[in-house]
């Protein structure tokens, strides 16, 4: 096993998002070994398994006391947030878990956090984002090194395991003897994620004879550099694209960019200099309609904002 630190994750507090299960208790043993000593371990009781969520933070807390770390639990109904705000248990779990992560970090002055993502958990977000229509972005997986935002706040994640197998995982805590939680909801059917490890991997793996996970996961390499480099040349493109108040200008050059610069023309000045944090594509094909003839002259954007179009120049109100 690996046993440097790696180097993006810089010196200083760092949040460490835990559940208590093997890959984040994997995580902190070996970051811990690696000589990261100023970890805050951040765990959040989502209220759905009863009694077992409560002890799942018993653990974390006395993994933190062992290890001579701080320790943040919180708790929040994930159930009651999706229904409240009509949206699956899955997606309300991480917006908790962002808030929460953010909140955690304002706290401690933490400008990163480390996740327990593995290479496994790559397959089956990418093939999760292929089957909702994703862009070449969002096929491309996670990332090492990431960030994440809300409005105006930055916190840099990063995914030291992102290359390891769960069975290096599971090697990796028969060999340190670690003792970890296990979620009875993994092993659910109720949830879309268990459904891809559980039946349509195991599928995929049986029709084409193989392990697919490492394919999938070099077919997301590959699309994260094509995007990486299309995205470079949409950012030097605009440059010349906006005025002094941030608006976009709208030039013949731009009506002439291939769609594939110009929808990251439109996100590289949403997101980078406006500073309006993640963009769906659904939201640029919207944007791309207002510079056909024809094309609306306003159109809605997240957080009750406006994008107007007028006199050659959109802008944001």
């Amino acid at each position: 096993m690996i046993n440097k630190l790696p180097a993006p994750i810089p010196p200083g507090p760092v949040l460490l998002a835990i559940s208590g299960g093997r890959d984040s208790v994997a995580l902190l043993h070996w970051l811990v070994s690696c000589g990261c000593r100023e970890l805050i371990l951040c765990h959040l009781n989502h209220c759905l398994r009863g009694r077992a969520s409560g002890q799942d933070a018993v653990f974390v807390r006395r993994l933190a006391a062992r290890y001579g770390l701080r320790c943040e639990i919180a708790r929040m109904d994930a159930a009651a947030h999706a229904k409240k705000h009509q949206m699956s248990v899955e997606t309300a779990g991480r917006e908790l878990r962002h808030a929460f992560l953010f909140e955690m970090a304002r706290k401690h002055r933490a400008g990163s956090a480390c996740m327990a993502h593995h290479a496994d958990d790559q397959a089956e977000t990418i093939l999760a984002n292929l089957c909702r229509g994703a862009s070449l972005r969002g096929v491309g997986g996670m990332t090492k090194t990431s960030t994440l935002s809300a409005g105006r706040r930055r916190l840099v994640i990063h995914r030291p395991l992102l290359e390891w197998r769960r069975a290096d995982i599971d090697a990796y805590i028969h060999e340190h003897g670690l003792s970890y939680r296990e979620d009875s909801s993994n092993t659910s059917l109720e949830y879309r994620r268990n459904r891809l490890r559980h039946e349509v991997l195991p599928l995929l793996n049986d029709v084409f004879g193989r392990d697919v996970a490492p394919v999938i996961a070099r077919f997301g390499r590959h699309a994260q550099t094509d995007d990486s480099a299309l995205s470079q040349m949409a950012m030097e493109q605009s440059q010349s694209m906006i005025d002094s108040t941030g608006s976009l200008i709208i030039t013949p050059k731009l009506h002439l960019e291939h769609s594939a610069i110009l929808s990251r023309i439109i996100r590289s000045w949403l997101v980078h200099t406006l500073k309006l944090g993640a963009i769906d594509s659904d939201v640029i094909e919207n944007i791309l309609s207002m510079l056909r003839p024809g094309g609306p002259a306003k159109i809605n954007l997240p957080g009750d904002r406006h994008l107007r179009r007028k006199a050659r120049r959109l802008w944001v109100e």
